[in-house]
């Protein structure tokens, strides 16, 4: 049985530690990082000063704070290197519009503190030399390429990785199980948190430092400071539509980060390489990473990776394609999101795989509601609609496949609210785990181009254990369905997911869109009002995404122009007395815009938000009863700027019939209409199709 990747090391003589929820792990790390003696190395997304890692409600947890434990670990002449990711370089560009994708994150998120507050953790290290700080810029420096790793490496003996950032941004990742009581410092969100960590001990520690080492020797490692704004600039911050923070910080290039204390190397004839007959009695840990290539990518390369690929490193896809491929019992997959292909494609051979299995269980928990900060994953349930019915098609029988949701409602402790899933992990058949920083899917695996862009920095670890992948589930399983689920595996307790789902009192719901899905019967429908479930067949058969241009130039073969393209969505038969229609709109195009030829479907999609036809307001990217939709000038003409022939796009409209005392955002009865087609550059259609000339735009 194939458990790990072939061209990376293998470790034994491990010991292990999981974390469920941040309040043990945070309490381990500041025991740990006080007892450092010689250095600490922490790479995160985020870190902010006043983060509490002990949360007693004594006098101690004021000088528990992530600030106060690092400058306390610098005065004692420990060497702290801390690692932070960067966005962007300097956020005066995001609020004088100069870079609309980045802009409109800083809007929609939490994201406009991002590097203030760094640098107010930056300055209260400051004057320690012992003390390092530098943020690291991806080399794909778009908001969508980030260094995402989540881990913390104390003299060589202990490392800690997995999904938990030390911040407050969209949640306070310190949380406990129960995710009851609100622990906030700073008020940023409803949401609970919840992720997995884990504390490593022993040989893979090695691999874990060497991973830091890397990025800190060959990054592109910077600097930052506050801006002083010039009266112009000031002007523009206080007219701007969301005020600047407090400060604005700028980033400069470090040319000799600090040098980092001597390893001893092995030489690479010294690892261990996994032969494919390692036994799960015998605890087995690899370190899987995601990491971009770059122009020195072989000097960057440690001597213990023997792929010979010049590519980027791809072994947390690798991982999970490995494990979902070895299971026999069930498969428990726990995302922020789960968007890549391959992986839909691998749990749908292994539906396939098991059909004659009954008792075999496939078991996705992802959130609820995404963050639109957090890119495609936000929107998910958009996009997989055709992988998760394909899993249910290839799946033995409705029990065999669950996708889940978490929710906190508690009445008696007045808390209510999203319990975020933000952990990344994957347990087979009570043998094989993995846990880290990398999500199922896109920029964590692959980058946004569809394997031709850089991936995110990611960094995970496979185990190969039976008594901690048994633990694992149960802890995991035991918080989520609200009972003790025991150490030993029994189908009955995965099919607690589904009996429990939706129940008052509980915290599972059913994943929106599978939700929609699995109960979709369309041909033992007699008819929309008879159920709530699913939309009868007329519904889905004949409604349809209708292309209305100024003249009729489909007729002869041609398709819409960029500045010229409006959809109505057209609901067939329409929605009887009493019931509404609600439609949630978007647009995705493929070209290439170093080569803007025409149609190029290899390379990143470009997602536009469309503007209504009736009231021109741009918000049907969320559910409005907006029918009709056009691309909108400003993107129809950049779009149209870069390219010279045509445009490959798809136009997608989500529709639910709901009562009319019914909000869209609830569970109901939906269809998902799509549109394909070539959009024409304006300008090359005016040249060469007579039609065009003296149309008029729809607008």
């Amino acid at each position: 049985m194939t458990y790990f990747t072939k061209y990376l090391p293998v470790t034994t003589g491990n010991s292990t530690r999981l974390y469920t929820d941040g309040k043990d792990y945070c309490a381990d790390l500041y025991a740990d990082i006080r007892s450092a003696k010689r250095f600490v190395f922490l790479t995160g997304l985020h870190f902010m000063r006043e983060f509490g890692l002990l949360r007693t409600g004594g006098p101690a947890d004021a000088s528990a704070t992530l600030g106060q434990v690092l400058r306390e670990t610098g005065e004692r002449g420990v060497e702290v290197f801390l690692l932070v990711n960067q966005f962007w370089r300097d956020e005066t560009e995001v609020f004088m519009g100069g870079r609309p994708v980045r802009s409109a994150i800083m809007k929609a998120g939490e994201l406009h503190g991002y590097l203030p507050e760094t640098l107010r953790l930056f300055n209260g290290l400051k004057g320690l030399a012992t003390v390092h700080c530098r943020t690291d810029i991806h080399s794909n420096s778009d908001i969508f390429g980030t260094h995402h790793q989540k881990t913390v490496v104390i003299d060589d003996r202990v490392a800690f990785l997995g999904g938990i950032d030390l911040t407050f941004v969209d949640g306070d990742r310190w949380d406990t199980p129960a995710h009851r009581a609100r622990h906030r410092h700073v008020d940023r969100t409803q949401r609970f948190w919840h992720d997995v960590h884990m504390k490593l001990q022993g040989p893979a520690v090695e691999f874990v430092r060497d991973n830091f080492v890397q990025r800190w020797s060959h990054g592109r490692l910077h600097t930052i400071r506050e801006k002083r704004l010039t009266s112009y600039e000031e002007w523009l911050h206080r007219m701007a539509e969301h005020p600047r923070p407090d400060i604005v910080v700028e980033a400069t290039p470090d040319r000799r980060p600090p040098a980092l204390p001597r390893f001893v190397s092995k030489p690479a004839a010294k690892y261990t390489y996994p032969t494919g007959a390692e036994e799960a009695t015998t605890p087995t840990v690899q370190i899987v990473r995601s990491m971009p290539r770059k122009d020195n990518w072989h000097r960057e390369k440690p001597t213990w990776n023997s792929n010979q690929s010049a590519d980027w490193e791809r072994s947390c896809k690798d991982a999970y394609l490995i494990g979902i491929r070895a299971s026999k019992k069930y498969i428990y997959l726990e995302n922020q999101w789960i968007a890549d292909e391959d992986i839909w494609a691998e749990l749908a051979k292994a539906a396939d795989r098991n059909k004659t299995n009954p008792d075999y269980r496939i078991i996705l928990m992802v959130p609820y509601e995404g963050l639109f900060a957090a890119g495609m994953g936000s929107n998910q349930e958009l996009f997989i609609d055709t992988e998760i019915e394909r899993v249910i098609k290839a799946s033995h029988s409705r029990a065999t496949f669950g996708m889940y949701a978490l929710h906190q409602d508690d009445r008696r402790a007045n808390v209510s609210g999203q319990i975020y899933v933000h952990s990344k992990v994957l347990i087979v058949d009570d043998v094989w785990s993995l846990i880290g920083s990398a999500n199922a899917g896109g920029i964590s695996l692959e980058g946004v181009r569809s394997g031709r862009d850089e991936p995110d920095t990611e960094l995970s670890a496979i185990v190969l254990d039976e008594s901690f992948a048994s633990a694992f589930r149960s802890k995991i399983w035991s918080e989520h369905l609200g009972t003790t689920v025991g150490p030993a595996y029994d189908v009955r307790d995965a099919d607690r997911f589904r009996a429990l789902a939706g129940k008052p009192g509980g915290r599972l719901r059913f994943f929106p869109g599978y939700d929609s899905i699995k109960r979709r019967t369309p041909a033992l429908l007699p008819g929309l009002r008879e159920s709530r479930d699913a939309l009868p067949t007329d519904f889905t058969k004949q409604s349809r995404i209708i292309p209305s241009l100024g003249r009729d130039v489909l007729d002869y073969g041609l398709p819409p122009t960029l500045v010229r393209a409006a959809f109505t969505a057209r609901v067939v038969p329409s929605a009887p007395p009493g019931w509404r229609c609600w439609y949630r709109w978007h647009c995705q195009l493929h070209y290439n815009p170093s080569d803007p030829s025409g149609r190029d479907p290899d390379v990143a999609p470009v997602y536009l938000k469309l503007r209504s036809l009736k009231n021109d307001k741009d918000e049907v990217w969320d559910y409005s009863d907006q029918d009709s939709v056009y691309i909108g000038k400003s993107s129809a003409e950049r779009i149209n700027a870069e390219t010279r022939i045509a445009v490959s796009g798809i136009i997608r409209c989500r529709v639910k019939i709901l009562p009319l005392d019914e909000s869209p955002h609830g569970p109901g009865p939906q269809m998902l209409l799509g549109f394909e087609c070539l959009f024409l550059n304006e300008t090359f259609a005016r040249n060469n199709h007579h039609l065009f000339v003296r149309g008029r735009s729809p607008r």
